[in-house]
């Protein structure tokens, strides 16, 4: 049982509300539907502390080639959609949403590496990070634990 992985967008942005006002109880929400669940729970990393999707500025961004090929495909060889469609169709459903680095601290880099990870952190992990979530006793990991 799984809502994200590696291949699909943060749950609480694809099924919840990722606004700061509903992310932690939408994230809540989803953790408690799936553990009420028949069959093992599989959290994908950062679900429990409520990570969100990305918003990449540019295609340049992107890592995913499918999300690439895609917007080459529909928007420049068969114009079937427009740039900006096609921006904000990557926005919610591209692969790389889930590919951001774990996001442990609000350090550089959001604690994953002192190198430049390959792909960009997400712009909320000084707000969104486990060293956060471990000093709040109402947050999404302490809900998870529970």
């Amino acid at each position: 049982l799984y809502w994200n992985n590696h291949d699909q967008p943060r749950v609480v942005s694809r099924f919840g509300n990722d606004d700061p006002k509903y992310r932690v109880v939408s994230a809540k929400m989803l953790a408690t539907m799936l553990h009420c669940l028949q069959g093992t729970p599989y959290i994908y990393a950062g679900e429990e502390l409520g990570m969100t999707n990305t918003t990449f500025n540019s295609l340049s961004d992107y890592r995913d080639l499918e999300s690439i090929n895609a917007y080459h495909q529909l928007v420049d060889e068969e114009h079937l959609v427009d740039g900006k469609t096609m921006s904000r169709y990557l926005a919610v459903h591209s692969r790389d949403n889930a590919r951001t680095p774990m996001q442990w601290d609000d350090s550089k880099n959001a604690g994953f590496s002192d190198a430049e990870p390959w792909i960009a952190v997400n712009p909320n992990y000084s707000e969104i990070n486990a060293k956060a979530a471990l000093a709040d006793p109402s947050s999404v990991f302490y809900h998870y634990q529970k």
